[in-house]
């Protein structure tokens, strides 16, 4: 147990450190600090928060499943419309700053579960209010809760709030795509494109380095999954998954080499399969000689990284 600072008063007058007035002054500046609550209390205030979401949200879908049926369409969008506006206003209540970290994650999860839940409404709106099909209620959806997703983390500058904008954009510019162009493969390709784009301006701090980078470097390995079906599209997910390795080992970010080097397991079995689908020898052995190039590769960095 630490010292308090009494204890330290008292043990720096007898050893002549401080003179005796000297300690009665520290002692009345310490009496007028304003009492911080210990570290357990903003646990406590963060469990409390989740668990009382969860029951929130438990109650809805018994109350939902007992009247949905029977509400409008009005009324459904109303009821989601309302759990949206209660987190959202719960997590501005919420005290951040003097919760300090456990402040900051509980207000990042209201919000967060404020836009999923705006963006089911607006999905319904789309639906049954507005009698949209397809690919224009997504982007009612998912473009409204992207500019909301985007004013929350500017106001929040929580990695939370930096996922959802991410998640939501991705999401907007595939549907804004597919309405355009009523093309698959083209939204696909969005999808990777906008992921690049975050990455780069991560990688060059315009945007926050290391969450940019994290939430870029998975949506090109997602992106590159989605055209693995396409003509080009397994040359494009290895030649993303390439980047990611290289550029985690050149600027030594372990996030992004992770991300580069679960993608290359996901990634490489289809492109072998692609373009050598009945020679399961050459597949086996090109996945040998690629794991020891990650290996020698990893060995060399931490060489040099010991000679640093």
């Amino acid at each position: 147990m630490e010292p308090s600072l009494p204890a330290l008063v008292d043990r720096w007058v007898q050893a002549g450190i401080i003179t005796p007035e000297q300690g009665e002054r520290i002692r009345a500046d310490a009496a007028t600090l304003p009492q911080t609550k210990p570290r357990t209390a903003s646990l406590v205030a963060e469990g409390l928060g989740y668990l009382g979401g969860a029951i929130v949200l438990v109650g809805l879908i018994l109350v939902m499943g007992l009247f949905w049926e029977r509400l409008s369409s009005a009324g459904r969008v109303g009821i989601i419309g309302g759990v949206a506006l209660a987190l959202l206003t719960a997590g501005a209540f919420v005290p951040a700053g003097r919760l300090g970290a456990a402040g900051a994650r509980l207000r990042g999860v209201l919000w967060v579960a404020s836009c999923v839940a705006l963006a089911i409404a607006l999905g319904f709106t789309g639906d049954e209010l507005l009698g949209w099909e397809g690919s224009e209620i997504g982007l009612l959806a998912t473009g409204t809760t992207t500019v909301v997703a985007a004013v929350l983390w500017a106001i929040h500058r929580h990695v939370l709030q930096h996922l959802a904008a991410v998640v939501f954009l991705l999401s907007a510019s595939y549907t804004a795509t597919l309405t355009i162009t009523d093309s698959w493969p083209w939204s696909n390709f969005v999808v990777w494109a906008v992921a690049v784009v975050w990455f780069v301006l991560s990688l060059a701090s315009i945007l926050p380095a290391r969450a940019g980078a994290v939430f870029g470097s998975v949506g090109m390995v997602v992106g590159g999954l989605l055209m693995i079906n396409d003509e080009w599209g397994p040359l494009l997910a290895l030649a993303s998954v390439v980047v990611l390795v290289v550029t985690g080992v050149v600027r030594r970010e372990l996030p992004v080499l992770a991300v580069g080097s679960v993608g290359t397991l996901i990634v490489l079995p289809f492109v072998m399969n692609r373009y050598f689908p009945n020679n399961s020898v050459v597949t086996a052995l090109s996945l040998v000689v690629v794991g020891l190039l990650l290996v020698t590769l990893g060995v060399v960095v931490a060489r040099r990284r010991r000679a640093e």
